[in-house]
């Protein structure tokens, strides 16, 4: 392990007091763990067999008034006065009283002392975060009371700086969904809502959403190990560096391989009284956890993170033991940052990152922030799609064994979509078999029909799309960290299955009753939407404030062809956001001041206040004045999206990675003011 530059380093000063604590902690430490059988047992990973897990992590100050080191070997805890040769990584510490510091925080807190500089991490940080985890488990106690203690305190000052709670916010927002307006068509896309505004429904009309609203305010998080499991176990099985038989693995085919697995054999469930088929996690509301990016950071965290101030999660037992034994010692040296730092030797980019000062790199936790092409799942079906790649692999006869291979990646990738999808047909059939309510009964059935036809196959109507869209969706997460995936102009791409409903109906009361479900019917997808969670450590609530997925939704605006895009599906998803009242989906409205109508503009407008935050309003025009520097077709330009957060991309035809970094504007000028020395990281950069 090579140690990164710290700037002008202080000349090497005399061991202090601190450094005799510091090694008799650790060898407090070492004996426990060398001597307490439960303790040992962690020292162990266990996939299939038992194996030590190995390292080395050095602990100093920056000026090496402290310099100890501890290696856990064969299931043996030793220390050494010094940082070993072999270290993993090193905790590197601004001086004396942070070591100390460090006594009486939790586990979760310790990962803050990076953003105030206080604390450097030099080398894997899987292996700090395993080391936190350690320490965890001899201190769970003592960490719980610290957490106790704080959250009083902060209850304390909540109460003091506001002895009386004002409830005027809540009553006035609790009016303002009782004062509907109701309106007139007049967008020449809407067919069949005599009011657009559909002001007659509320969410008292839809009790099974409003149990399902319950459900997402009332449930605390859990962290889920579905996924890494699965995938673990493939790649124990087959292979991570090498096949079977020896042979470097082509990544995209192996990952191919083992998503097709994950998609075969993770479990089918069909939330209760739910009209939308399968789950991301198979938790209430599940944490998804990717370790092959930056799931080991959450290592430390799995005995404190039920306690944490901000954004707690549940974790079982069996979770935390799986993750800590069978997962995560896995992915030690698999994920991407550690890759990154053995194949380019540590470069000073990602000795930056790992700083949180100037820029965090959002590309080792995830590609994300792109719209995937679901008008084409719902066209073609996943066995389409598979026959297009085919035919290309046929016609191309010159094709290099890289291309075929990826081609083949990308036809086991949809063959695992459409398996899990019959796998979901058959347990809805084995639901409605067991359920002795006659209506849940027929619902199960017709799930059972849905998920039997897509999206293997091309969709025929509303509740077939959006069961399609759904099963790609959570295809999507598997792959892919849930962070910025973003579901793009939902309202254009389903408003054609929306009018074959309508259209095959006789009367008036079949199309209110078509219309009263496509709103239910759309406000599960919704509620499917809450089903799952980004991780989060501690240190990123302090960076993010706790940010959700952001599956971003796009409304409105105009055609590609230039004409005015506001659709029945456009008022029914404005209906949905209003009654449900989520941050997530991340709804985005289009307004095209040339093309849209004011009964659009005051609808969107009614919504924002009814729900005091949703949806964003973006100026059409302005929007795509701005992506016209970039020479898109002017089609391309008219069909944008917003993606995450707000960012504008094209729909279903540009991977953006809008969010690949986030850079700290104000580090810049303050190096161009210290002659390019960070002062917080003081650092010369």
């Amino acid at each position: 392990m090579k140690e990164s530059p710290s700037g002008n380093t202080a000349p090497q000063s005399r061991k202090t007091a601190t450094n005799i604590l510091a090694h008799m902690l650790l060898q407090l430490m070492a004996a426990n763990y060398n001597l307490r059988p439960s303790l040992k047992d962690y020292l162990k990973s266990k996939n299939g067999h038992e194996d030590w897990i190995n390292f080395s992590l050095g602990v100093r100050t920056e000026n090496r008034s402290v310099e100890q080191g501890i290696s856990f070997r064969d299931g043996k805890a030793k220390v050494a006065a010094g940082i070993p040769s072999d270290a993993q990584a090193s905790l590197i510490f601004a001086d004396d009283s942070v070591v100390r510091e460090m006594l009486n925080l939790t586990p979760s807190e310790v990962l803050n002392l990076l953003l105030k500089s206080r604390m450097r991490v030099d080398g894997n940080l899987s292996y700090v975060s395993l080391f936190n985890f350690y320490i965890s488990l001899l201190l769970s106690k003592k960490h719980q009371k610290m957490l106790d203690r704080q959250k009083k305190r902060d209850l304390e000052e909540r109460t003091r700086n506001s002895p009386h709670a004002d409830s005027s916010l809540s009553a006035e927002l609790g009016t303002r969904k009782n004062q509907r307006m109701t309106g007139t068509r007049t967008d020449p896309g809407v067919r069949y809502l005599a009011d657009p505004y559909l002001s007659r429904y509320g969410i008292s009309d839809f009790p099974r959403l409003q149990e399902f609203l319950n459900t997402h305010f009332e449930t605390t998080p859990e962290l889920c190990h579905e996924r890494p499991q699965l995938l673990t176990d493939w790649f124990m099985k087959n292979g991570f560096e090498t096949d079977p038989d020896g042979k470097p693995w082509f990544p995209e085919l192996r990952q191919g391989y083992a998503f097709k697995y994950l998609m075969e054999n993770r479990k089918p469930i069909i939330r209760k009284n739910d009209l939308i088929a399968g789950t991301t996690t198979t938790r209430e509301i599940g944490v998804v956890i990717y370790p092959d990016t930056h799931g080991t950071t959450i290592w430390g965290e799995l005995k404190s993170l039920p306690g944490r101030i901000l954004n707690p999660y549940n974790v079982s037992e069996e979770t935390r033991r799986v993750y800590h034994h069978k997962i995560f010692p896995f992915w030690l040296k698999r994920n991407m940052r550690e890759w990154v730092r053995d194949y380019h030797g540590q470069p000073l980019s990602q000795q930056l990152d790992e700083r949180f000062a100037v820029y965090f790199m959002w590309k080792t936790a995830a590609l994300s922030h792109t719209i995937a092409d679901f008008p084409k799942l719902m066209r073609l079906g996943t066995k389409g799609m598979a026959a297009e790649i085919e035919d290309e692999l046929q016609r191309d006869t010159t094709a290099t064994q890289e291309k075929k291979d990826t081609l083949k990646a990308m036809i086991l990738c949809l063959e695992g979509i459409a398996a899990y999808a019959k796998n979901l047909s058959t347990q809805a059939a084995a639901d409605a078999a067991g359920e002795t309510n006659p209506g849940r009964k027929a619902e199960l059935q017709r799930l059972a029909g849905i998920c039997a036809r897509v999206p293997e196959n091309p969709c025929s109507g509303l509740d077939e799309a959006l069961n399609a869209i759904w099963i790609g969706w959570v295809g999507l997460h598997m792959e892919n960290t849930n962070a910025g995936l973003s579901l793009g102009r939902m309202d254009q791409w389903l408003q054609p299955y929306f009018e074959s409903d309508m259209a095959k109906l006789q009367t008036e009361e079949e199309r209110e009753a078509a219309v009263k479900r496509a709103i239910e019917l759309l406000g599960c997808f919704y509620m499917r939407c809450t089903d799952h969670l980004p991780l989060v450590p501690d240190i990123g609530n302090y960076l993010f404030g706790g940010s959700s997925s952001d599956q971003a939704i796009t409304l409105g605006g105009i055609t590609p062809e230039g004409e005015d895009a506001v659709n029945d599906m456009t008022y029914i998803f404005l209906k949905v956001t209003e009654i449900l009242g989520i941050r997530d989906p991340n709804v985005n409205a289009r307004f095209n001041p040339d093309k849209n109508s004011a009964t659009y503009l005051k609808r969107l407008c009614e919504v924002n206040l009814i729900t005091a935050a949703t949806p964003s309003m973006h100026n059409d025009k302005a929007v795509m004045e701005s992506l016209a520097e970039f020479n898109y077709p002017i089609e391309d330009l008219r069909d944008w999206s917003a993606t995450g957060c707000v960012e504008p991309t094209l729909s279903a035809k540009h991977i953006g990675h809008t969010n690949c970094m986030m850079m700290n504007m104000v580090a810049a000028l303050e190096m161009a003011m210290n002659n390019g020395r960070h002062p917080l990281m003081n650092w010369d950069v």
